[in-house]
């Protein structure tokens, strides 16, 4: 006769053999799950409603035109990383050296030196930090809390060091005050990397630890905002 049927595997050993999702794999699927929810909400209602309801409303046609915009630059940053990557570090760049100006120095905007933060974000910020970032992932390629914590001790020793140094140099160049270089970093580098940990060790936790790799540097960047108002600040300070 035949044996009988082995009976299900229960729902914890089930569990046991599985593969633990990491935080980066969920995040992912977190982000896929959502969207496509979305999508098919978004979809189902516009077949059930009539046409002239749907697309009559601005807050409908609003959300449409800022759902289109996030995936031309999700398409952007698969097929041009570099330069996505580097317009938005200069916009963001030029943006915080506006709010520096304007609401804590309290001076007439220097559109000189608001071109000259958002050039510094263009050609040097943006394809920086999407080199950097890469280099770490093949480094430490790990997404466990050990390959974050690698990460994270590299991103905030060795890059933070230098490129506090080499932003302060950059600026100081562009403003024709090259020989002032030494005397800046002097006085400047300590409290800029005090300030830096403040607020980079936290928020480059959650960079490396839930952010996709190819978004990390957009995070980064909306971080910078905050981040570009104290530079921009102690980088013209006299």
């Amino acid at each position: 006769p035949p044996s009988p049927p082995a009976p299900p595997a229960s729902t914890a050993s089930l569990a046991a053999r599985s593969p633990p999702m990491l935080p980066s794999a969920i995040s992912r699927a977190f982000v896929r799950r959502v969207g496509s929810l979305l999508n098919e909400g978004f979809h189902g209602l516009k077949a059930r409603c009539p046409k002239r309801a749907f697309s009559g409303t601005t807050k409908s046609r609003e959300s449409f035109i800022g759902g289109r915009f996030i995936n031309w630059y999700l398409h952007q940053l698969e097929v041009r990383p570099i330069l996505t990557k580097s317009v938005t570090s200069a916009i963001i760049g030029g943006g915080g050296d506006l709010v520096c100006q304007k609401f804590v120095e309290g001076n007439k905007i220097d559109w000189f030196r608001n071109a000259k933060m958002s050039f510094i974000g263009l050609v040097m910020v943006g394809p920086t930090l999407h080199t950097w970032f890469g280099t770490l992932y093949r480094i430490a390629p790990s997404t466990d809390m050990r390959g974050v914590l690698v990460r994270l001790a590299l991103d905030q020793t060795i890059f933070a060091a230098c490129f506090t140094s080499a932003f302060f140099s950059a600026v100081l160049t562009l403003d024709g005050k090259a020989d002032q270089i030494p005397a800046t970093i002097k006085k400047e580098w300590w409290p800029t990397m005090k300030a830096n940990w403040y607020l980079w060790i936290p928020a480059n936790f959650i960079n490396f630890s839930f952010v996709p790799l190819r978004l990390q540097v957009l995070f980064a960047n909306n971080v910078a905002l905050i981040w570009n108002v104290y530079l921009s600040m102690a980088s013209h300070r006299d």
